[in-house]
């Protein structure tokens, strides 16, 4: 199946990928796809993207911003929250958001796209079932 969204889309998103960038943003734009299918899975998602302009579009955002994510991490350096380097006088540090390169969604995007939500239909219970009292 298709990626909601292309390297080419990425680029006018974020910014130009090199050609290593685009190989790995192909991947990953292939996983986040097939990510939210999967979550998705009682009903077809490529229907519902297809026949709501306006959900296919936040589908491709979430895609788009899930892999921007992923991507902003370098991937020469060890997956450390902290990274610094110093030169004679001059020093950088550097606090990365996403220090793994992982790929998620937020909840804020999830909840958009009506995912993630927490539903429970009927609830019953006694005073006997919460305190464990014996009732004759």
């Amino acid at each position: 199946m298709a990626a909601f969204a292309t390297t080419t889309e990425l680029a006018a998103y974020w910014r130009p990928l090199t050609s290593e960038e685009v190989t790995r943003a192909t991947a990953l734009l292939d996983t986040a796809s097939d990510r939210l299918r999967l979550m998705y899975r009682p009903a077809d998602l490529d229907d519902k993207v297809t026949d709501d302009t306006l959900y296919g579009s936040a589908v491709k955002n979430t895609v788009l911003e899930s892999v921007k994510r992923a991507m902003t991490s370098p991937i020469d350096v060890p997956p450390v929250e902290t990274y610094g380097q110093t030169a004679g006088p001059y020093s950088e540090n550097f606090k990365f958001v996403n220090p793994g390169g992982d790929l998620y969604f937020k909840k804020s995007e999830l909840k958009l796209l009506g995912f993630g939500g927490q539903t429970v239909d009927s609830w019953s219970t006694t005073r006997a079932d919460i305190y464990q009292e014996r009732c004759e």
